[in-house]
């Protein structure tokens, strides 16, 4: 993929770990924010399933964030939080 792109990550949560889930992502979304060519990060809830969606300038600093040290130390809390996982990769082609 070249140009912008959007990982989608959608996890399921236990109802009772909602709270602490959203106090998680809120952080490693504050710190990923800074990291070059992150362009926007968006927690969205439905029932017991969360929607992450991260965008970035191109695939490959979006590969750099995923597979870095500290992505990994920083998210330990959202994976310890969630019941299952799936992620996706999309091309943006358009925004307004």
């Amino acid at each position: 993929m070249s140009g912008p792109v959007r990982a989608v990550l959608t996890m399921s949560v236990r109802p009772e770990h909602a709270e602490e889930f959203e106090l998680a992502w809120q952080k490693v979304a504050t710190w990923a924010r800074d990291w070059p060519a992150c362009l926007r990060q968006t927690l969205c809830r439905a029932e017991d399933a969360y929607v992450i969606t991260s965008d970035w300038a191109e695939e490959q600093a979006f590969r750099d964030f995923e597979r870095s040290p500290e992505q990994e130390e920083r998210t330990a809390d959202l994976r310890r939080l969630r019941i299952s996982a799936r992620m996706e990769m999309q091309s943006i082609v358009g925004q307004f």
